[in-house]
């Protein structure tokens, strides 16, 4: 029995860590647990002090950002640099900030190489989610994503040495008085629909 509960409770611990062994990197808690402020090995313990309040809405849940805003993921998730990844993020504007022109959004990854050194070509940052996309509140409750892999141009494009990523969101960039609401953070592998046979 006691055998049982501590398989139970490990499991319960690193149920993160088996979700990405899986491949189910679904719905990252918006916590201090999961994100950072940072993309390197820097704890930040208070990470969203001051920023962060946890909302509810119904059935939904999400993180309120005022103010320019970093997240990292914590963990360092292994991926295959050779196949296909889509990520999305959910948004819904509180204030539109500075001369009423919403909130300007930065979404994708970071992807490391195989010594779990950042990738800084062609850029450290690959925004392929959002780039610069302006979210406001007559938009209403707002889904970007985006799809990564070896074939895609741009910033979608997974580098051939990336072992593992980090997913990447900057919110309300550049506007202390912009506010979103964040949540439904996903990443999750793709099967293209020619290759689903």
């Amino acid at each position: 029995m006691l055998l049982l509960w501590l398989i139970i409770g490990t499991a319960f611990l690193y149920r993160q860590e088996l979700s990405i062994r899986l491949g189910l990197w679904d719905h990252f808690d918006i916590s201090a647990v999961n994100y950072s402020r940072y993309v390197d090995a820097r704890d930040s313990q208070q990470v969203f002090q001051d920023q962060l309040a946890l909302v509810q809405e119904g059935r939904r849940s999400g993180a309120l950002f005022v103010g320019p805003s970093n997240l990292y993921s914590r963990q360092l998730l292994p991926i295959n640099s050779n196949e296909h990844y889509r990520m999305s993020i959910e948004l819904l504007a509180i204030a539109d900030g500075s001369d009423d022109k919403g909130s300007a959004t930065y979404a994708g990854l970071v992807f490391f190489d195989e010594n779990k050194n950042i990738i800084i070509a062609p850029q450290s940052h690959m925004f392929g989610v959002a780039s610069n996309n302006v979210i406001n509140r007559a938009t209403g409750r707002t889904v970007l994503s985006g799809l990564f892999s070896p074939a895609e141009p741009g910033q979608n494009r997974i580098p051939s040495n990336a072992r593992y990523m980090k997913i990447a969101i900057n919110l309300n960039y550049g506007d202390p008085k912009a506010a979103v609401v964040l949540s439904n953070v996903k990443f999750a592998p793709y099967v293209p629909v020619e290759d689903n046979k």
